[in-house]
C-alpha cells in the first residue's frame, strides 16, 4: 500500500531548505569535511551538512539493482541525506549477492576481489551520488570473533589489511559521496593495528574520503582511535538514553570531531528487551542532538537493513515516515551553532535527572538566537531567557507530525524564569514535544 500521508512534506522541506540556504543545501558539493571547529560537517563549499541516514547495511546483497534504484528513489524522497550499508554480508548464507556472485574467491581471502560483484556496488554507491546522498560504507564487518560465524574477523589481519585499504582507496577514489565506516559491532583489541592499517591504506589513495569507526554499543570511535590522525568522524552506538553518550563524546579533550549517533535501537527491532517503537525512534535522535551529536544520526529499520521480504512495507513505517521532521527541524536552523546546555543556565528547573528517561535534552546557540529543548515527557519546565535575545518567540514543535504552534509562559513561582507546559499528548499518541525559541 502507497504511503500518501506525508509524501508531500520532504518535497516542502526541500523547497524549504533551498530558499533559505541556497541550491547547496539541496545539492552537498562532495567529499564531506570536518568544520573548522571541528563539531559537524561541511561539503567542499563549507556548508553545513547534517548527515541523516537510513540503515540499509544489506543492500549491497539483497537486492537487484533495479530494487536498489526503487529504494533510493525512496531515500531521497523522505528527507534522508545518507545511507548506511555494507558491500557484503556474511550472515545468512549463502554469501553470493542477489545475481549469484560472491566478493572474493576464494570467499575467505579479502585481497581476491570478484570484479562483477564489486562491480554492482560500484553502480550503488554511483546511483546514491546521483541523487546527492553521501554513503556510509562498512566494508568489513568484523564482529566479535570466538564461534561467531558472520565476522570477518578472523579474515582481517595485519599483514592483509594494508593491501585492502588500499583496494577500496583505489577503487572507490573517484566516488567523493563515501564515508568510509570501519570495524563493526566489537571492540577493535586485537585487532586495532589490523583496523588501522585499512585506514592507512585508504588515507594513501583517498586522503579526502572521511573515516570513522564502528565499535562495540556504549564504545564510541575515539574511545580506541582518539589519537590517529585519521580519524574523521566519531561515531556513537548506545542502548541507553543517547545524550549520554553523546554529551561525553562531545566534552572529549583530545580532539573535537563531529559526532554521528551511527547507530542505536531500529524501529521494529529491540535488541536490549526495549522494543524499538516510534516514540523511542524520536527519542534518540533529538536526545543525540542536543547532547552534541551535530555530525548527525542513522535511523534504522529491522526489515529495511535486513531486507527481509517485508522492506517495501517498512518504508512507510511510521517513525521512518517521522524522520523527515528531524531534517524540518534542524537543518532548517542553524543546529551546527547549537552548544548542549549541560551547566543548566537555560533549562533551570523541570529538567529531570541525567541519566534517565525523561531528562530533557537542550541546547542553545552561543549568540542566543536558538533554542531548542526536547521534553521526552510533557512536563512543566523553567527557562532562564536572560541567556536569550530578546523579542525572540517560543513554540511547540511535534516531532510526530512536524506541526508547530504557538508556546505561552508565565512567570516561575519564584520569578526567576518563564514557565513552559506543553500539551499532554502529540498527534501520535505519546507526549514528547520539542520547544523552539528563535526569531
Amino acid at each position: 500500500m502507497k504511503d500518501r500521508s506525508t509524501s508531500l512534506f520532504p518535497a516542502l522541506l526541500l523547497a524549504v531548505l533551498q530558499s533559505l540556504f541556497g541550491a547547496e543545501a539541496a545539492s552537498p558539493v562532495f567529499p564531506l569535511k570536518a568544520s573548522a571547529d571541528g563539531r559537524y560537517l561541511v561539503d567542499q563549499r563549507n556548508q553545513p551538512f547534517f548527515y541523516h541516514a537510513d540503515t540499509a547495511w544489506q543492500l549491497g546483497k539483497r537486492l537487484r539493482i533495479s530494487e536498489v534504484l526503487e529504494y533510493l528513489d525512496d531515500v531521497k524522497r523522505r528527507g534522508f541525506t545518507a545511507i548506511q550499508m555494507m558491500p557484503f554480508w556474511k550472515g545468512d548464507p549463502p554469501l553470493a549477492n542477489a545475481d549469484g556472485v560472491i566478493p572474493f574467491d576464494p570467499p575467505d581471502d579479502i585481497l581476491r576481489p570478484v570484479e562483477a560483484y564489486w562491480r554492482s556496488v560500484d553502480r550503488i554507491v554511483e546511483e546514491a551520488a546521483r541523487r546527492g546522498l553521501a554513503v556510509g560504507m562498512a566494508p568489513l564487518w568484523i564482529r566479535w570473533g570466538g564461534k561467531d560465524p558472520f565476522g570477518w574477523r578472523y579474515q582481517l589481519t595485519s599483514s592483509n589489511a594494508r593491501s585492502y585499504g588500499r583496494f577500496l582507496a583505489r577503487r572507490y577514489r573517484r566516488f567523493r559521496n563515501i564515508l568510509w565506516i570501519l570495524g563493526g559491532d566489537a571492540n577493535p583489541i586485537e585487532r586495532t593495528r589490523a583496523i588501522a592499517e585499512i585506514a592507512l591504506g585508504i588515507r594513501e589513495y583517498a586522503p579526502e574520503q572521511l573515516i570513522t569507526v564502528h565499535n562495540k554499543e556504549e564504545y564510541a570511535s575515539a574511545a580506541f582511535f582518539d589519537t590517529a590522525p585519521w580519524l574523521g568522524v566519531n561515531f556513537a552506538y548506545t542502548y541507553r538514553e543517547t545524550y549520554i553518550q553523546a554529551l561525553g563524546e562531545y566534552n572529549r579533550l583530545e580532539r573535537a570531531r563531529p559526532i554521528i549517533l551511527g547507530e542505536s535501537c531500529y524501529e521494529g527491532e529491540g535488541n536490549e528487551r526495549r522494543f524499538g517503537d516510534p516514540y523511542r525512534i524520536r527519542r534518540q535522535v533529538y536526545q543525540a542532538v542536543l547532547g552534541g551529536a551535530l555530525g548527525g544520526h542513522a535511523y534504522g529499520h529491522r526489515d529495511i537493513w535486513r531486507f527481509n521480504a517485508d522492506w517495501r512495507e517498512a518504508l512507510a513505517a511510521p517513525g521512518r515516515r517521522q524522520m523527515a521532521h528531524v531534517t524540518g527541524l534542524f537543518a532548517t536552523r542553524a543546529w551546527h551553532k547549537l552548544e548542549p546546555d549541560q551547566f543548566d543556565r537555560l533549562v533551570i528547573q523541570g529538567r529531570g535527572y541525567f541519566g534517565e528517561m525523561d531528562y530533557a535534552a537542550a541546547a542553545r546557540t552561543p549568540d542566543g538566537s536558538l533554542a531548542i529543548v526536547y521534553l521526552p515527557r510533557a512536563k512543566s519546565i523553567t527557562l532562564d531567557l536572560s541567556t536569550m535575545l530578546r523579542g525572540l518567540n517560543a513554540k511547540w514543535f511535534d516531532p510526530a507530525s512536524g506541526v508547530y504552534f504557538t508556546a505561552t509562559s508565565v512567570p516561575a513561582p519564584d520569578q526567576r524564569g518563564q514557565r513552559f507546559t506543553p500539551p499532554s499528548r502529540n498527534s501520535g499518541g505519546d507526549a514528547d514535544f520539542a520547544l523552539v525559541i528563535e526569531r
